[in-house]
């Protein structure tokens, strides 16, 4: 899978590219999906782009899928956003963190609230149709790699308690069978 990093905006690009979708290196032109850096989840896509900020590394997002969940309590930031109140996001898969939503702001971060604020460190996008040729690689050379190193352990101690079971089993019949020649 062929996937592009987010090179967010300069400063002075900031006020006129706010709403555009040139922070993506290559063909700007294709839809561009965004995933959980962890789990690889889609998370959202580049139709639902609101802009972005390269000083919060952050990008804003109109909408989302549905697999971000909406912390339902609500947090009062103090330090940063002046008295901001938002909820945090994370990714359903892997509840690792993704951003915040603004519930409140002070006028002056208007453009935050009730859009999706995603930390562009835990976000991973792919750009729709930016493979030329696919690879089919057989599932038996691919690689174990951390995604799925949970998967292949889980397997694992599943055949480890179904061969324990077979060899509790079987010790079971060899006792019965040699009480049956003992008993002859």
């Amino acid at each position: 899978m062929a996937g592009v990093t987010v090179d967010l905006i300069t400063d002075d690009e900031e006020e006129t590219t706010r709403n555009s979708a040139t922070f993506i290196n290559g063909d700007s032109d294709l839809p561009v999906v965004f995933l959980c850096s962890q789990c690889r989840l889609p998370v959202g896509d580049s139709l639902a782009w609101a802009g972005a900020n390269p000083k919060e590394n952050m990008i804003y997002l109109k909408s989302v899928t549905n697999n971000i969940l909406v912390d339902k309590e609500q947090k009062v930031d103090t330090a940063d956003e002046s008295g901001c109140i938002y909820v945090l996001l994370s990714c359903s898969g892997c509840s690792l963190s993704l951003g915040r939503m603004y519930l409140s702001t002070p006028a002056h971060l208007d453009f935050k609230r009730n859009i999706y604020c995603l930390a562009v460190a835990y976000i991973e996008s792919y750009v729709l149709g930016s493979t030329t040729k696919a690879e089919l690689v057989d599932d038996s050379k691919k690689p174990v790699v951390l995604e799925t190193q949970a998967e292949v352990l889980g397997e694992l101690a599943k055949s480890r308690t179904v061969l324990n079971l077979m060899i509790t089993r079987l010790a079971a019949v060899e006792e019965k069978l040699r009480s049956l020649k003992s008993a002859e």
